[in-house]
């Protein structure tokens, strides 16, 4: 016999499909966690920009906005102050 001394064509495309399949199954669920890592941090901001607003309400005007966390405060914002 002959002595090899690589890897031969099939022997490639066997470890490439291998690495596609796993790319496959690994790449949406990297996504789906940076999504919920996303929504996690968009949430935070939403509450801190709330905690202003409420503090710069009790400072100006004595007026509070309770419990308003996410794009309803923008509304409310608008009819107490329109």
């Amino acid at each position: 016999m002959k002595e090899q001394n690589g890897f031969s064509l099939v022997e490639l495309l066997i470890v490439a499909a291998i690495i596609l399949v796993t790319a496959a199954i690994a790449i949406p669920n990297l996504m789906r966690s940076r999504m919920a890592a996303n929504e996690s941090s968009a949430v935070g901001s939403l509450r801190t920009i709330n905690t202003a607003e409420s503090d710069l309400f009790d400072f100006v005007s004595g007026h509070r906005i309770h419990g308003v966390v996410g794009p309803r405060w923008c509304v409310s914002l608008r009819e107490r102050h329109v």
